[in-house]
């Protein structure tokens, strides 16, 4: 199981900590990101640029996405979310249903 902490830097610049479990009560492994909110993903979900709280949530519920295709150790330390779909070009379908409006 792993733990998502997002935190905003201001504007669509968020610090992302993921740490993961790798056994019951042994220390996690942490890994951190540094991701944006483009525009090309505001657009597509139809979301508010200005609500702080839903771009965060949609950080948050893109992490749980990510993590469930691949290991924290695999997604890259730096990057906009719509880089996202170059991967898994369904993200911007199942993320829709996943973050508030």
């Amino acid at each position: 199981m792993s733990m998502i902490r997002v935190e905003s830097h201001g504007g669509r610049d968020f610090a992302v900590e993921v740490a993961e479990e790798t056994a019951p009560g042994a220390t996690a492994l942490t890994f951190s990101y540094r991701v944006r909110v483009d525009d090309a993903v505001i657009a597509a979900l139809e979301l508010d640029p200005d609500d702080d709280a839903g771009l965060s949530a949609l950080v948050r519920e893109s992490f749980g996405y990510l993590l469930a295709r691949e290991p924290a150790s695999s997604i890259l330390p730096d990057f906009d979310l719509s880089t996202i779909s170059r991967y898994f070009p369904g993200y911007l379908d199942e993320i829709r249903s996943r973050v508030p409006r």
